[in-house]
C-alpha cells in the first residue's frame, strides 16, 4: 500500500513553494487536505498506458478531512478543558490560534487529541474569547506504487500546481503603474510562466512515454527475463 501522504512527499521534492512549507508548519492537517486535492486532479494524467490509471484508481481510498473551531471560555481559564469535537478516527489533528483581529494564525501545541473519542483536550487558558481552528485529516491510500509510478505522480502534481498559478486570473490582469509604484513587466512574467509550464508538461510527457515503452517491452520479453511479475513497473 502507498499512502497519499507519501505521494505528496514525492511531489514536494519538485514543488518549491515557501507557502506550502509555511502551511505545513502551521497546520499539517490543513496542508495535507490542500495537497490531496492536487493528488486527485493529477490522477487522470497518468493514462499511458491506460492500465496505469486503472491500476492507480482501482483501490484508491480518498483522504477524509474535516474542521471545527473552539473559543475559550471563563471555565477554561486556569484548567484543562475537554472539547468533544465528534471527529473520530483521524490520523492528524492540528490546532491553530487566531489573532484577535482574525488576520493570521499561529500553531497551538498545548493540546491532545484522542482519535477514539474525538475529544481534544486544551491546556490551561489565560483568557476568554481565544479562537482556535481545529483541522483533522485521515490519510488515503493506493495500491503499491513503484518508485517509477511515484515519480510520475510527483511530476503530474507539479504540473497541476504550476498550472494553477499560470492561469490565475489576477496574474493575467494589467496592473496600475504610477511614479510611486511599479510592478514587474506583466508580459515578461506571463511569458516566463507559460514557458516554465510548457517545460514541465514536456518533461512529464517524456517520462510518461518512456514508462509506456518500458511496459510494452516487459510484455514482449519472455517472463523469465523480467524482474517483476507484473507488466506495470
Amino acid at each position: 500500500m502507498t499512502t497519499v501522504s507519501e505521494v505528496i512527499g514525492q511531489a514536494l521534492i519538485l514543488i518549491d513553494d515557501v507557502r506550502l512549507t509555511e502551511l505545513l508548519q502551521v497546520s499539517p492537517a490543513r496542508f495535507y487536505r490542500k495537497m490531496s486535492a492536487y493528488v486527485q486532479s493529477a490522477m487522470p494524467m497518468l493514462n499511458r498506458p491506460p492500465e496505469l490509471f486503472e491500476y492507480i484508481e482501482a483501490n484508491y481510498e480518498a483522504p477524509q478531512y474535516d474542521s471545527t473551531s473552539w473559543i475559550s471560555t471563563f471555565e477554561s481559564i486556569g484548567t484543562a478543558t475537554d472539547v468533544e469535537t465528534g471527529m473520530i478516527g483521524y490520523d492528524l489533528c492540528s490546532v491553530t490560534e487566531r489573532s484577535s483581529d482574525g488576520t493570521y494564525e499561529t500553531p497551538y501545541t498545548d493540546y491532545t487529541y484522542d482519535s477514539e473519542t474525538g475529544i481534544v483536550t486544551f491546556g490551561e487558558q489565560a483568557q476568554t474569547e481565544i479562537e482556535y481552528e481545529l483541522d483533522f485529516y485521515l490519510d488515503g491510500s493506493f495500491n503499491d506504487l513503484s518508485v517509477t509510478m511515484q515519480r510520475l505522480f510527483a511530476l503530474a502534481i507539479n504540473v497541476v500546481w504550476n498550472d494553477r498559478f499560470n492561469n490565475n486570473w489576477l496574474n493575467m490582469q494589467m496592473k496600475i503603474h504610477d511614479s510611486s509604484f511599479s510592478t514587474v513587466n506583466e508580459s515578461n512574467y506571463i511569458e516566463k510562466m507559460t514557458y516554465r509550464t510548457k517545460e514541465l508538461k514536456q518533461a512529464f510527457a517524456s517520462e510518461l512515454h518512456k514508462y509506456e515503452q518500458d511496459v510494452a517491452y516487459n510484455r514482449i520479453i519472455p517472463k523469465v527475463y523480467r524482474t517483476k511479475p507484473t507488466t506495470l513497473i
